[in-house]
């Protein structure tokens, strides 16, 4: 199919229609965010002043590169200091604009762009759930949730459609980034001109709002949920929005405005349908305003009498040995962990928020970070849990220079003669930010890390997802 045929139905709605297609048919910018949880902003701006990023200026923590990098490949990338993220992407996390200490649930979570980027807003506090059913996609939410160094997170998988017979009224903020035909996605990839189609938008259409009604019953009264899209389709966006308005008389649909980014009000017609004009309230964001993908977002709350949430009584686990072993061979001050919970699985320890220890409405795939396990009494730290908990080290560290963090992200050997390094593991620094483990025997430091998450190149792949 050609692009032209398959957004000729969408004419009538876009009156600047010529401009919109000359934009879908361009190549999509390079963005990404930084990654305030396992560095201060201004440090990993540092590490990547040569690419002269400018940032948005819609969102403090987001950027664009005019330059053509590959920006997948770069080290920054690789270890979770950056995110690549379409920019109009972003915006659904920052209308939902939840806080520290609430309990969030992203409905539909891979692969993990919104979800890294709400645990960022979180400042990694609070508990937030993380569902997704598909079973292929769980591999990469997981690999990006542990890349970005999220420890107040527990991972679910159950049909989105059932979230509010397990937990009803329970979340203070909802985020369904719902699947959809992806007519937006056409800038990055022109895959969608093979498999769109009506009967698809149909087909996606009954599973949003089965999804749109169930994330509203689980959202607690005063509470906030984001229903978002990446297509143009008005029967996946206003139609299930309306949906929803008819179903129930305790919704709302709240404005929304984004200083320096430029936003369309939702249509209440479309072929011979009328919406609620409530729908006027949601967002369309088309790609000629701003140069981004097309998104739709709308801003749902439930009305009523917000009730405070019970707080949980019992015993968090706290495993003394792996913080003993920090505190005793890296010299690491032990009081930022009084707060955790540091408990074990399967031989390894994990550090996690309170709540998520505490969660046990539903059987969790995962909560928490990898702290590290122990092999013959030494511990071999985590590297996520060394790029977050790392600072300030008194002893077996080392000093990494700009050719030595290649071989250290190449999985090589560094040569090194240091004897105020003990033998083991050692805390590799690099420009004063810690960025992994590495083993030492007495003369060379061999890398600790993963072999997926190796590899790394003086600029940064193309890879720039939604």
């Amino acid at each position: 199919m050609k692009m032209e045929k398959l957004f000729q139905r969408y004419s009538s709605i876009i009156p600047d229609y010529e401009k919109f297609l000359d934009y879908v048919k361009r190549p999509l910018g390079l963005s990404f965010r930084v990654n305030t949880l396992k560095a201060k902003k201004d440090h990993i701006l540092l590490l990547i002043k040569d690419w002269q990023a400018k940032r948005l200026p819609f969102y403090e923590d987001g950027f664009v590169v005019q330059k053509k990098l590959s920006l997948g490949n770069h080290f920054t990338h690789k270890l979770g200091f950056i995110y690549l993220q379409e920019k109009a992407s972003m915006i659904p996390t920052i209308v939902l604009d939840p806080k520290p200490g609430e309990v969030v649930l992203d409905l539909c979570g891979a692969p993990g762009s919104k979800a890294t980027q709400i645990a960022q807003q979180m400042k990694n506090q609070g508990l937030l759930i993380i569902n997704e059913i598909n079973k292929k996609r769980l591999r990469g939410l997981i690999f990006n949730v542990r890349r970005c160094g999220l420890l107040n997170e527990a991972i679910i998988s159950i049909p989105g459609q059932k979230i509010d017979r397990i937990l009803p009224e329970y979340f203070d903020r909802i985020l369904i980034d719902a699947p959809c035909s992806a007519e937006g996605t056409i800038r990055r990839s022109k895959a969608v001109l093979y498999h769109w189609g009506l009967k698809n938008i149909e087909h996606m259409a009954r599973i949003q709002k089965g999804l749109i009604v169930s994330g509203f019953r689980a959202l607690r009264p005063g509470g906030t949920m984001v229903y978002s899209t990446c297509t143009i389709a008005p029967e996946e966006n206003e139609g299930v929005v309306s949906y929803l308005l008819e179903k129930f008389n305790n919704v709302d649909i709240l404005p929304i405005n984004l200083a320096g980014f430029k936003l369309r009000p939702g249509i209440t017609k479309w072929q011979g349908i009328s919406f609620d004009k409530r729908v006027k309230n949601c967002a369309r964001v088309l790609p000629q305003d701003n140069d981004t993908a097309p998104f739709f977002i709308a801003r749902i709350t439930k009305l009523g009498l917000y009730k405070p949430r019970m707080k949980y009584m019992g015993r968090v686990e706290f495993k003394n040995e792996p913080i003993d072993y920090l505190r005793k061979h890296f010299g690491i001050d032990p009081e930022p962990f009084k707060d955790f919970a540091i408990f074990k699985k399967n031989e390894q320890y994990f550090i996690s928020n309170p709540e998520v220890y505490s969660f046990w409405e539903f059987k969790s795939l995962r909560k928490g970070l990898e702290l590290g396990r122990f092999y013959e009494k030494q511990l071999k730290s985590d590297n996520d849990f060394i790029q977050i908990f790392g600072n300030r080290p008194s002893k077996n560290f080392f000093r990494l220079n700009d050719w030595q963090v290649r071989k250290f992200m190449n999985g090589d050997i560094i040569k090194v003669r240091d004897s105020r390094i003990e033998k083991g593991f050692v805390m590799l620094l690099y420009k004063d930010l810690p960025i992994g483990i590495g083993k030492f025997n007495g003369q060379e430091i061999r890398s600790t890390l993963k072999r997926e998450r190796r590899g790394q190149t003086t600029t940064a792949g193309k890879e720039n997802r939604l």
